[in-house]
């Protein structure tokens, strides 16, 4: 029971002192750390045990402590894997004693926040010769130290499959990150030597400059260019490229190809840029939300791209080889789909030209 208070005194301090420990470092792709655990488990009720030969049934609440390791990945930001052993402690209910027991396991962490994460895994628990296999669900909370130390304190529940246990554990734990972190000091850049004071040079004689351009009359190559344009060293106007862009966005409702009035608008916009710009080509994409079997989200996908291509052509004069559609289905999402609102995003069309004109270059 001491040690059961001293590890409750423990989480408690952790979960109080946590501003002061708390470090903003973000977690990277392919950190990889190890750590040491400590906690307690609440045995089921009915959870038995062997011992000397005679079963005793293990004590319930939190009178199990647990101490082990464990190493873990990130595999992106968010998604991290883990694999953990922890050695068990546990009391037996009356002249039995105490008796130990291994737990070990892997799981699966999504992570919210730096901070807050969540995980389900699979644990093998094992108590007095008595092996029980159970799905686990786990809550956590981590925060850094420094740029590798972090420590972390989680609870959870785990459920058995062989036998109906219900068990909750809670732990505190230091892991060390090793690999894909990137802590090295910014470099310092040595000051340059000054160089040797040089004499000052005798002012040549002043030269004409006719058209204002910064280019002397004697080395002006191009007379009398604006004095707003920037020019070359023979005194000649600077040529830059511009990109103008043109991008189509048309939304539909679900399951429909029909083409929605107030997006008409767009559609000619687009026409009206290809009419100014008739080097360019265009090709329509269509895709669709995840409602539906993929086959038909594939085929109403193209029917959406192709009600976009005849508009083109039949409202808007584009000649039909300069317009092409494919569709998408359901493969290429814009937003992931948490809500109508996001499905709505995703019934669309997408198509964007871009074309490249020679400007003069400004002051």
């Amino acid at each position: 029971m001491k040690t059961l208070n001293l590890i409750t005194l423990s989480l408690l301090t952790a979960g109080l002192t946590s501003p002061v420990f708390a470090q903003q470092t973000e977690v990277e792709q392919n950190d990889f750390y190890l750590g040491a655990r400590l906690g307690v488990f609440s045995a089921d009720s009915d959870r038995v045990a062997v011992k000397n030969g005679q079963v005793f049934s293990v004590k319930d609440g939190l009178e199990t402590t647990t101490s082990g390791i464990e190493a873990g990945m990130m595999f992106t930001e968010a998604w991290e894997a883990r694999i953990y052993y922890d050695y068990m402690d546990a009391e037996l209910d009356g002249p039995g004693g105490g008796i130990s027991g291994d737990s070990y396991g892997v799981d699966a962490l999504y992570h919210f926040t730096n901070s807050f994460y969540a995980g389900v895994g699979v644990n093998n628990t094992e108590i007095g010769d008595v092996t029980d296999i159970a799905a686990r669900l786990t809550l956590g909370h981590r925060n850094f130290i420094n740029d590798n130390l972090a420590w972390r304190v989680e609870g959870g529940v785990q459920q058995g499959w062989e036998e109906d246990y219900t068990e909750m554990f809670a732990n505190i734990g230091l892991q060390w990150f090793f690999g894909g972190r990137d802590t090295s000091p910014e470099p310092r850049t040595r000051p340059e030597p000054q160089p040797a004071p040089q004499p000052e040079p005798q002012p040549e004689p002043k030269q004409v400059d006719s058209d204002g351009d910064g280019v002397v009359d004697s080395k002006d190559q191009c007379a009398n260019t604006p004095k707003n344009y920037s020019v070359d060293e023979n005194g000649c106007i600077l040529y830059e490229n511009e990109t103008i862009t043109e991008e189509l966005l048309v939304e539909f409702d679900l399951n429909s190809s029909n083409i929605r009035s107030g997006e008409r608008s767009d559609i000619q916009d687009m026409a009206e840029f290809m009419k100014e710009h008739p080097q360019l080509d265009i090709t329509i994409h269509g895709h669709t939300d995840s409602t539906g079997e993929a086959e038909y989200n594939q085929w109403l996908s193209e029917r959406r791209a192709e009600a976009v291509a005849n508009a083109l052509v039949e409202k808007h004069g584009i000649a039909r080889n300069r317009v092409d559609f494919k569709g998408h289905g359901e493969s290429q999402p814009k937003v992931r789909e948490n809500s109508a609102a996001d499905r709505q995003d995703n019934r669309r069309i997408e198509a964007t030209l871009k074309v490249v004109n020679r400007v003069p270059k400004t002051r």
